[in-house]
């Protein structure tokens, strides 16, 4: 008898688990949603945390999605926050505490002239290089304090504010980082470029009142 109720207990629970699967919180869930899964020759192919370091601090909406174009392959990882104020992580400490060996950072200029953070990270047989930036209400910077102090001005005026992490990831094949930095720039880029249409969807949700659009 004790077997019989063991059974059906477990049978039950997989058919609960079954109707019930875990949202994948990668998926984007708001604003993110609307990030295009192809840019350029880019398409995105999946959406993965175990292939990205993914820090998700809390997050109003998270979007974590593979792409690739012929054999390269990079990550993009986007944070979203509204209407709070939190500061600007270090996104290496993140990549260190997963047993990543960093080299200096530097900054680099994209193609259509946005400025970016970049370094390596070094795990074993796993290489990337990786570009980030923020962005808050119409600013796009590599510069930490700048992402605060624009967070901060919003919240001053309007007493509501969003921002964003932008994170991409290109995977290093081999010893060649110099075709690795190509693609990461090439897909930035585009990123960069095309963000902030669905930023600014961001912008008017963090405009509105809690709980919905305004009343006219």
């Amino acid at each position: 008898m004790r077997f019989v109720t063991v059974a059906i207990l477990l049978l039950a629970t997989s058919l609960y688990i079954a109707a019930h699967r875990p949202a994948n919180l990668a998926l984007g869930r708001g604003t993110l949603a609307h990030t295009p899964t192809r840019f350029g020759p880019w398409s995105g192919t999946e959406l993965s945390f175990e292939d990205a370091v993914v820090e998700e601090l809390a997050a109003d909406d998270l979007l974590v999605r593979r792409y690739q174009s012929g054999d390269e392959t990079v990550w993009l990882c986007v944070i979203v926050h509204r209407n709070r104020r939190y500061g600007a992580h270090d996104p290496r400490l993140c990549y260190e505490s997963q047993g990543y060996l960093l080299d200096p950072e530097r900054r680099v200029r994209l193609d259509e002239g946005l400025e970016v953070n970049r370094f390596v990270a070094d795990r074993r047989t796993d290489r990337r290089v990786v570009l980030y930036w923020w962005a808050a209400d119409g600013l796009s910077t590599p510069d930490a304090a700048a992402f605060r102090n624009r967070l901060a001005v919003g919240a001053v005026l309007s007493n509501r504010s969003w921002g964003a992490f932008v994170r991409v990831e290109a995977l290093v094949r081999g010893d060649d980082e110099a075709r690795a930095e190509r693609a990461a720039r090439d897909f930035a880029s585009r990123v960069a470029d095309s963000l902030p249409s669905v930023f600014a969807v961001a912008e008017t949700a963090a405009a509105e009142p809690a709980g919905g659009s305004a009343t006219p």
